[in-house]
């Protein structure tokens, strides 16, 4: 005969009820995710680029077929009244190849903006330590990419600048993606084996200290090229050369701490893999 547990029915429960709120917390993330490519400027721009080739390169073999299909009437003695069936779809499908063609050529000399690194990177899950610095660094994320097409549309950065810090974000990002992995990697290891829970609290809580770390000079990052873009936007700049460099100067030193701060926590991780 079966000995029920005391208390054992409503520790089911709250396990299936975790299980389900875990999965809704993966489905809305993977849902975010999509949203979040297909607002992508970067991705819209190269979609419509592929678009207009597409239809450019279809209507051109409309075109050509249909003028075969005249010539081949022509050849057969058709009567003249049936030449005007073909000719017309000929010469609308070479309109509006054309048409497509210099869409084609237009946007590919629009400037690509930036990639986001955060297209094919997902949350860690909810209750985990790492979540909330992670969802900080993704809306400063979008904040920062939406900043650097303004920058580099409106050329307020050298070139090498802009790739500098295009570059300190995209790190920046992946080395807190890879940290909070580790964590959530951690904490999974102490819903397996409770007993391990001692020795792993203190490195989630030194791991999570530093993405919060690593989130605040993200976000002090993203202040500075808001400053930069806001004082374009006003006129400052042009007036004063000095407000333009002190500017600039303000963005280049959050970055140089943003990359420290980067190396230093790379350089950390390779000291404990060795």
């Amino acid at each position: 005969m079966a000995v029920k547990t005391p208390g054992g029915r409503p520790e089911a429960w709250r396990s299936l009820v975790q299980r389900g709120v875990d999965t809704a917390a993966d489905w809305s993330d993977v849902v975010a995710n999509k949203l979040n490519a297909a607002a992508d400027p970067r991705a819209k721009l190269l979609r419509k680029r592929r678009w207009a080739l597409r239809l450019g390169v279809f209507f051109a073999v409309s075109s050509v077929f249909w003028v075969g299909v005249t010539g081949l009437l022509a050849s057969w003695s058709t009567p003249v009244w049936a030449l005007f069936i073909p000719a017309p779809i000929a010469a609308g499908a070479a309109f509006l190849a054309t048409l497509c063609f210099l869409r084609y050529r237009w946007l590919r000399g629009e400037p690509l903006p930036p990639p986001r690194s955060r297209a094919t990177r997902r949350l860690p899950p909810w209750g985990s330590a790492a979540r909330q610095p992670m969802a900080a660094l993704a809306a400063s994320e979008r904040g920062l990419f939406s900043l650097l097409g303004v920058m580099e549309r409106g050329r307020l950065l050298p070139a090498d600048e802009f790739r500098e810090l295009t570059a300190a974000a995209n790190h920046t990002a992946a080395t807190m993606a890879a940290t909070a992995n580790e964590v959530v990697s951690m904490e999974r290891t102490i819903g397996s084996a409770p007993q391990a829970r001692a020795h792993l609290t203190p490195t989630i809580q030194a791991f999570t200290a530093q993405l919060e770390h690593g989130a605040r000079q993200y976000n002090e990052m993203v202040d500075a090229a808001a400053q930069l873009v806001s004082a374009a936007n006003t006129g400052s700049m042009s007036s004063s050369p000095m407000a333009q460099q002190r500017y600039r100067d303000q963005l280049s030193d959050a970055t140089d701490r943003l990359v420290g701060w980067a190396q230093a926590f790379d350089e950390l991780g390779h000291l404990r893999g060795a």
